[in-house]
Parts: C-alpha cells; sequence; structure tokens
C-alpha cells in the first residue's frame, strides 16, 4: 500500500509525562494515511511521525517514563507519542481527543 500525506503540523507545544508539565517545545509532525486498494484514504491507520526539540529534558523523560509522554499541539489536540532517536524523532502513537 502507498501512503498519503494527510497533514503536516508545525508549531510549539506542551510535552507532558502523566500530569508533569516536562516544558514547551517546536515541533514538527506529519500524518501519513494507507491507501485502501480502492485508492481511498484508510484514517484507522494512519501513522504519525516527526520531530520536537528535546533539549534539556532528557533526564526528566527518563525518571517519568517515556510510555506516559504527550505533545499538546497549538490546535488543542493531544498526541501520545515515543521517542524514536536521542536527536528527537518521535512516532505518534494515537490522538487523545
Amino acid at each position: 500500500m502507498a501512503g498519503r500525506l494527510i497533514e503536516s503540523l508545525r508549531g510549539t507545544g506542551a510535552i507532558h509525562a502523566g500530569e508533569q508539565l516536562l516544558r514547551m517545545t517546536q515541533y514538527d509532525l506529519t500524518v501519513w494515511s494507507a491507501d485502501d486498494s480502492s485508492g481511498k484514504i484508510n484514517q484507522e491507520k494512519s501513522t504519525i511521525e516527526g520531530h520536537i526539540e528535546i533539549t534539556g529534558i532528557e533526564e526528566a523523560v527518563v525518571l517519568a517514563g517515556p510510555e506516559t509522554l504527550t505533545l499538546t499541539l497549538e490546535d488543542g489536540r493531544r498526541l501520545a507519542f515515543k521517542l524514536t532517536s536521542s536527536a528527537g524523532g518521535i512516532a505518534g502513537g494515537r490522538w487523545l481527543g
């Protein structure tokens, strides 16, 4: 299946570990969706990837636990995510409403 770009998102958002605010950060995200056999976008199989600025929060992430990270975007959406690199690469797990 080919991927289709749904959305590109850039801005400044809040990173939380559980209820604890870690910092405000710049983000650059892309949302991709797989096409089904008819060529229509399949929203259920979307992937979210990108980069955030993480300078200075490495220790806080380790202490809080990386499975609890949430990024709140400028438009109010919240994304559960995991760090994929020490340079700030991320992969989104799911939108939290």
